[in-house]
Order: structure tokens, then C-alpha cells, then sequence
């Protein structure tokens, strides 16, 4: 009976891994496919004829006029992405660490505006492209990267909030009182004591903001409007045309849009992990 078990959660396990791997197979052997072969019926499983020209842009792939032929001109929106994603990741985790730390040491503001914060969160983002937008063109702040970068702090900074309140009443209050003792102050005890042992929960708040604004979508569509500060979800919609989907080149810019996200996920995997269960768990 165990080993019928142990064969069942086995088979169960490699189901759930084609079912999550087999998306991200099929767009890495789509990305080297010569246009011939993505809309092949069967489908082909290895591309027959694996070519970089979904990549460099050579003619064979130039299908719908040449401008979607490639990803030659990912460039300026990778540079954006970066720049936004970071400056979202690192500003809205200091502001979520400076609030979470006021409310949940002072009760700042009570329960009510904890939950006030978290309500923010719940809200669709269509809520807030409209009046976004307005206020953004009477400051000249539209297709800037401020215009992305507070717009996305508007998404980012509740969950930073929320998950930093329940890491930050885990730490003992003795630890702040001991620091006063010594002659700090609250500001002091704040950066030299409590900000060091939250670092798991600081840096889980930083990831999850750079994913958030790294996959946004409806704000970068709405509040820019060229390559000066567009991001890579914006130039990935270029693929899809009145002819039909690109998916040789939108699968090849999607690798490059995938690519920075798992890398800095993996490296922050052992911090993340533990600040998500620390919050979670013991909140």
C-alpha cells in the first residue's frame, strides 16, 4: 500500500510539473522556430530548423512588414523596465518599512488605517488610470518613468505595508526599549536595530514590488506613449497584429522579459521564502 502511495504522489508531482514547466518549454522552442513551423499541425515539438532570426531580425521572419519581425528594438524598453522596476523595488520598500514600522510600534492611525492601506490594494488599477492620468498631465510627468514609478508605488506599497506590519510586531518590543536605554533614538533603534533583523521581510518586499511593476500592463499602456519610457509588457503587445500573433518573436521577447525576473528571484529565493512564512505564519 505505501509503494501504491508513494507511485501516486510521484505521478502527481510530475503532472503538476508539465503542467507548470510545459508553458515555459513551449516558448523557448517557439522563440528559435523559423515562421514555417508555428502554426505546423501536428505541432512541432524541436524546431527542425532552430534559427536566431526571431532575435536578430532576419527577413525570413519579416511577416508583417518588418516591424514585428524581430526583437532588435528591445532595448530602450528593457532599459526602462529596469529603471522602473528597481526604482519601484527600493522606494516603495522604504516607504512600506517607514509606515509598517509606525503602525505597528505607535499605532499610527489604529486598525482602521491598516486596513485602509490593505483596501487600496483590492482595488482594480483601471480605478486609478483615469484620475492618474489627469494629475500626471497638469505636472508634464506623462511617458516619463515617474509618471510609471508613482503610479506603480500606488499598487506595490499596501501589500509592502501589510506584510511588513505582522513582521515587525514579531520582533520583540524589548529589543527597541533596550536600544532607547542605550541612548538611542526612536529613529536609530528603527535603522540600526529592528531594519537588520527584518531583512528576509525587506527583501521579500522588494521582489514582489519588482515583479508587480515589471509585469504591469494597464498603467504603462495608459500614461506612455513612445519608447522614452514605454516597458517590455507594452512592447510585447506589438506582436499581436490584425494578420495574426507573431509568435516567434513575441516568444523570443518574452524569454528576455522572463529572464531578469528569474534570476533575481532566484538569488533572493532564500529571503523571500522566509520573509513571506515569517509574515504569514506568525501574523
Amino acid at each position: 500500500m505505501r509503494k501504491i502511495l508513494a507511485v501516486v504522489r510521484y505521478i502527481l508531482v510530475a503532472i503538476c510539473l508539465i503542467f507548470f514547466l510545459f508553458p515555459v518549454y513551449w516558448l523557448i522552442i517557439t522563440a528559435f522556430k523559423p515562421s514555417n513551423e508555428w502554426f505546423t499541425m501536428p505541432p512541432k515539438f524541436v524546431p527542425t530548423r532552430p534559427t536566431l532570426s526571431n532575435f536578430s531580425g532576419a527577413k525570413e521572419t519579416e511577416v508583417f512588414g518588418g516591424t514585428t519581425g524581430s526583437i532588435e528594438n528591445i532595448f530602450p524598453y528593457l532599459r526602462n523596465s529596469i529603471v522602473v522596476g528597481v526604482s519601484v523595488a527600493l522606494i516603495g520598500t522604504v516607504i512600506s518599512a517607514l509606515a509598517a514600522y509606525a503602525i505597528a510600534r505607535y499605532k499610527v492611525g489604529g486598525a482602521f488605517l491598516a486596513e485602509w492601506i490593505i483596501s487600496i490594494r483590492m482595488l482594480p488599477p483601471i480605478v486609478s488610470a483615469v484620475p492618474l492620468y489627469v494629475i500626471f498631465t497638469k505636472l508634464r510627468l506623462i511617458n516619463t518613468w515617474w509618471a510609471l514609478i508613482l503610479s506603480h508605488l500606488v499598487i506595490v506599497v499596501p501589500l509592502g505595508v501589510w506584510l511588513l506590519i505582522s513582521f515587525f510586531r514579531e520582533i520583540p518590543r524589548e529589543i527597541d526599549e533596550a536600544a532607547y536605554v542605550d541612548g538611542a533614538t526612536p529613529f536609530q533603534a528603527f535603522f540600526y536595530v529592528v531594519l537588520p533583523l527584518s531583512a528576509p521581510g525587506l527583501a521579500a518586499v522588494a521582489v514582489l514590488s519588482l515583479i508587480q511593476s515589471w509585469g504591469e500592463f494597464l498603467l504603462a499602456l495608459v500614461l506612455t506613449n513612445d519608447a522614452r519610457a514605454q516597458t517590455l509588457p507594452i512592447f510585447l503587445g506589438r506582436y499581436i497584429t490584425g494578420w495574426r500573433v507573431a509568435w516567434g518573436p513575441l516568444s523570443a521577447a518574452g524569454i528576455v522579459t522572463m529572464l531578469p525576473v528569474v534570476v533575481f528571484a532566484l538569488i533572493a529565493q532564500r529571503y523571500l521564502i522566509r520573509g513571506l512564512t515569517f509574515g504569514a505564519v506568525k501574523g
